[in-house]
Parts: C-alpha cells; sequence; structure tokens
C-alpha cells in the first residue's frame, strides 16, 4: 500500500510539474556576470548606455528572455542568432537605422519590442520568426512589411502608433495582413 501510495504522489508530483509555467526570473548584467549560464534564462540589459552588448553575453545560450532597451545600439552581435531559445527580444528605444538581420534566426521567438528606433522597413527573413505573435513598432517609423509576412499566420498585433500614416496606409496594411490587428494613430493628410 505504501509503495502504491508514494507511485501515486510521484505521478501527481510529476503530472502538476510539467503543466505550471515556470516562473521566469529577470537578472541584471552585474548578476548574471559569474553565475553558471545553464541557469539564467533572463537577462536584462536596459538603460546601461551601451554601445555595443558584450561578448560575455554569447554564453548565455538559454535565454528566453532579452532586454537590452534604453541604449545606444547601432547593431546586435551575430551571437545574438544563437540564443535559439529565445520567446521575449526588446530592443526598444536605441539607435537602429536598420533591423537587425540576426533576429530572423529565432524561430521560437514570440514578442519582438523595437519601439523607438529609426528603420523604416522591416527585412523579408522576418518571416522565419514563424512563432511571433507580438511586434511594438511604436513610434519607430515602419513604412515597408515584405509580403513574406503572408506566411506568419501567429502573428496577431502589431503596434504602429506613435507615427501618423495617411488613409491609404491604413487601407493596405490592414488589406494585406487581415488576421492581425494594428495599432495605429488616427489616420492624417500628412503622407501616404
Amino acid at each position: 500500500m505504501k509503495k502504491r501510495f508514494a507511485l501515486f504522489c510521484l505521478l501527481i508530483n510529476s503530472y502538476w510539474g510539467f503543466n505550471q509555467e515556470h516562473t521566469l526570473n529577470i537578472y541584471s548584467w552585474e548578476q548574471v556576470k559569474n553565475a553558471n549560464p545553464d541557469t539564467i534564462f533572463g537577462v536584462s540589459l536596459s538603460k546601461l548606455k551601451l554601445e555595443q552588448l558584450p561578448e560575455e553575453l554569447a554564453k548565455f545560450t538559454k535565454l528566453e528572455y532579452l532586454d537590452v532597451s534604453k541604449n545606444k545600439l547601432t547593431e546586435l552581435p551575430t551571437f545574438v542568432g544563437d540564443f535559439s531559445n529565445l520567446k521575449v527580444l526588446d530592443f526598444s528605444k536605441n539607435e537602429f537605422a536598420v533591423f537587425p538581420v540576426e533576429i530572423c534566426k529565432l524561430t521560437h521567438l514570440q514578442q519582438i519590442a523595437a519601439n523607438r528606433n529609426t528603420f523604416d522597413q522591416l527585412p523579408t527573413c522576418i518571416v522565419y520568426c514563424k512563432e511571433l505573435r507580438s511586434l511594438d513598432l511604436w513610434d519607430t517609423p515602419v513604412f515597408g512589411f515584405p509580403d513574406s509576412m503572408q506566411e506568419m499566420k501567429n502573428l496577431k498585433l502589431i503596434d504602429l502608433q506613435g507615427v501618423r500614416y495617411g488613409p491609404a496606409f491604413h487601407k493596405e496594411i490592414q488589406a494585406k495582413f487581415p488576421w492581425i490587428e494594428f495599432k495605429l494613430d488616427p489616420p492624417c493628410d500628412c503622407m501616404k
């Protein structure tokens, strides 16, 4: 009887353990510098005035969450493309004039926050981010959305607020991607 009870408890514990979502701890760069990289799943390098990401970040290959917002970055290093488990990436409030194509290698990415940058187009390769659900482009003047995004059926939300687009753009973008909810400011007569 004791063995059955122990087995029952083990099965219940296994069931609950596999079905509960794990809580993701987000650590600062100072906290993880000397940590075992296999135990770190979330890192924030926000507000550090970085012009480039530290090379030591490359060893944290199990990251699911990476926040590099509010820095002075103009590009991402190629090793970011090796973060194959990454689900959330925030590179908002930086100085990206071109959308970083390293992101296209992140096939499990679900959320991108890229607001307050200056790039005006998304690359064709963004289609490889097949699990992407939301894209925050608030106050980023993006006009170029590649046709390849037609394949991104998991993408449900794109925030384009903060830039005033004309009524023709509103109609065109919503007709091109009807399954996506676009957050847009009211149209103006100021541009297409």
